[in-house]
């Protein structure tokens, strides 16, 4: 149930943005992912319009948009939110018969559909760089959104084995992120190092590295590694034990995708685990954390 729920979410996937201003001096954009999904206003804090880049060359994209740092130019407010994430709540709370029968033997299948968010909501303070990104081909079409610079963000909630925990945190980043969407292929990428601070006591508050890279071509082979895959790495540690902070967990998660129906759609499949070091939380928390491994699983539908 909750896999045809993932797969079909998969058709309402994307971007969109609106230019309020005839100059396109600030942009709106709605994400839709059944991960994460947001809703962010973008404006310079010049008298330019939004930058635009050409996105053709992805190792370009890259460096440009890290080049870009230390001139930040733009300012973005974002709410956001984890829709799966938050389902694996709900189903848990008033279908628990429903949840329990997801098991397969000590995997929840539930669990590991939704692993890997523990934030169900939040709001996002953006100063940096934004670039609509175009091609070469038709430089006044947009096909996606590119970030480059500092972020805080703020929520009240968190998750903990598909269960709603009271915290008010606190996450501070600098990152690399977007998203480049046309009908041939897709392509999105986050780079991001921070910090988060906690105010429930029994969660420990982190140092974070963690990357991400998504393509799809829609027209190459699933056989092609680099065009048809997904890479996601995230490690955490301990703010408290410096100057060597231990490491509390380290996720990989490692996708293919396939593309069928003469190349309008692929299917993704997106497998890993998460290896606890040491345990995140304390008190009553604690006994709350799943196993040391722990597995993410998470199939789609691209279109």
């Amino acid at each position: 149930m909750a896999i045809a729920l993932l797969c079909a979410a998969g058709a309402w996937a994307g971007s969109h943005t609106w230019a309020p201003d005839s100059a396109g001096r600030t942009q709106i954009e709605l994400y839709l992912d059944p991960y994460y999904s947001a809703v962010n206003y973008a404006f310079p804090l010049t008298s330019d319009s939004i930058a635009r880049l050409d996105a053709d060359g992805e190792r370009n994209l890259y460096g440009v948009l890290l080049q870009s740092l230390p001139s930040p130019r733009d300012f973005l407010i974002e709410a956001s939110v984890n829709p799966l994430p938050v389902g694996g709540v709900v189903m848990r709370r008033e279908a628990f018969g429903v949840y329990e029968k997801a098991r397969l033997g000590d995997v929840n299948l539930i669990q590991a559909l939704t692993q890997g968010f523990p934030e169900p909501w939040a709001i996002s303070f953006f100063l940096g760089n934004v670039v609509n990104l175009v091609s070469s081909q038709d430089s006044g079409k947009t096909h996606g959104i590119g970030y480059s610079g500092f972020l805080a963000s703020y929520g009240n909630q968190h998750i903990l084995a598909n269960r709603m925990v009271d915290d008010h945190w606190l996450e501070l980043e600098i990152k690399l992120k977007g998203d480049d969407l046309r009908k041939t292929r897709k392509l999105g990428w986050s780079f991001r190092a921070g910090v988060k601070e906690h105010s429930n006591e029994e969660i420990r508050s982190t140092w974070y590295l963690a990357v991400r890279r998504s393509r799809t071509d829609f027209q190459e082979s699933g056989l092609h590694l680099l065009r048809n895959g997904y890479l996601e790495f995230r490690m955490d540690l301990d703010q408290n034990d410096l100057p060597r902070p231990t490491v509390l967990k380290y996720s990989l998660v490692v996708g293919k995708k396939i593309p069928f129906a003469s190349g309008k759609a692929a299917f993704t499949l997106d497998l890993g685990a998460i290896r606890q070091e040491n345990s995140g939380y304390r008190g009553a928390l604690a006994h709350l954390e799943p196993a040391s491994w722990m597995l993410a699983l998470r199939p789609n539908v691209e279109f």
